[in-house]
């Protein structure tokens, strides 16, 4: 359980830290398009700057330093049935000199997913198989295969006066569900105890200056199977500004991911994030995270 969200959010975003490295299946977005096939997505780099115990593999040894990642969104029917793609590198602060570059952990996520206009909103739904493993020595891996069911929102859908209040912006984000249909090893705290079982999922950010400058405060809850199912054991929060100039975009966020029902170890730290978006059907592409009209981590 790792970044979430992006993608560095993300965005922002999973592993046995609580970060979420799914991608947003395009971005978040409430509208976009609905059929004809095409590629969007981003490349990314962060860089922790403060990490007292985020860690740089699945077993919890080394911290954090460099990311590399990539996102991608192969569209077979516009929106409505997508492949999404992330993949996530690691490297350890605590490695010798040049080493600190060296990756030390890959991520690997891949599934289906579909999105349909509702409710003045998006309801999204995708099935997603993830892989985490060590690079540079043999350890333990985590694997599971998860469904989720988001609605996406935007307030100027429901009130079209507001962005007219807050600097041409809006109020975007989603609520969410997640089961873990297979899981043999992804915890459901940050000390990997535990069996995730679900993941609860909420996201709520300002976009002003026509989505140019974004703040967001994002929230994922896990449970655990092998003690209550349904109580939160973990809670993983993210506060981040983000900067938006197509192609590029930079991020600055905290993340904190804390067991609920009982002591233990909690993980935080801050980045930064630069990222580069593309999409084939688009000459400007738009924000890694798609959060105004709606990687990380």
């Amino acid at each position: 359980m790792r970044w979430r969200a992006l993608l560095f959010v993300s965005l922002l975003g999973s592993s046995a830290f609580a970060l979420d490295k799914q991608g947003s299946a395009h971005g978040g977005s409430v509208a976009g398009e609905t059929q004809g096939v095409g590629i969007s997505g981003a490349f990314m780099f962060g860089v922790a700057l403060y990490n007292p115990t985020y860690a740089a593999r699945p077993d919890n040894t080394g911290l954090t330093l460099f990311r590399y990642a990539a996102h991608a969104d192969i569209d077979l029917i516009g929106r409505h049935l997508s492949i999404p793609v992330d993949l996530n590198v690691f490297s350890d602060r605590e490695r010798p000199s040049l080493l600190v570059f060296s990756p030390t952990e890959g991520d690997v996520i891949a599934g289906l997913t579909s999105t349909w206009e509702a409710a003045r909103g998006a309801i999204e739904g995708g099935l997603r198989v993830e892989h985490d493993r060590p690079l540079d020595r043999l350890g333990f891996t985590q694997t599971y295969a998860d469904l989720r069911v988001r609605y996406l929102y935007s307030l100027a859908a429901f009130l079209p006066k507001l962005p007219s209040y807050i600097l041409d912006g809006d109020i975007t984000g989603w609520i969410g569900q997640g089961t873990f249909l297979v899981n043999p090893t992804y915890a459901a705290r940050p000390d990997n105890s535990g069996l995730a079982l679900f993941r609860y999922m909420a996201h709520l950010e300002l976009a002003l200056y026509e989505g140019d400058l974004r703040f967001g405060v994002d929230t994922t809850y896990f449970t655990d199977r092998q003690r209550s199912h349904f109580t939160p054991s973990e809670l993983d929060l993210t506060l981040e500004v983000i900067a938006h100039k197509a192609p590029f975009e930079a991020h600055l966020a905290y993340e904190r991911d804390m067991p609920l029902d009982r002591g233990g170890l909690v993980q935080e730290f801050v980045y930064v994030l630069a990222a580069y978006s593309f999409d084939s059907r688009k000459p400007t592409p738009a924000p890694v995270e798609e959060r105004h009209p709606i990687v990380s981590p």
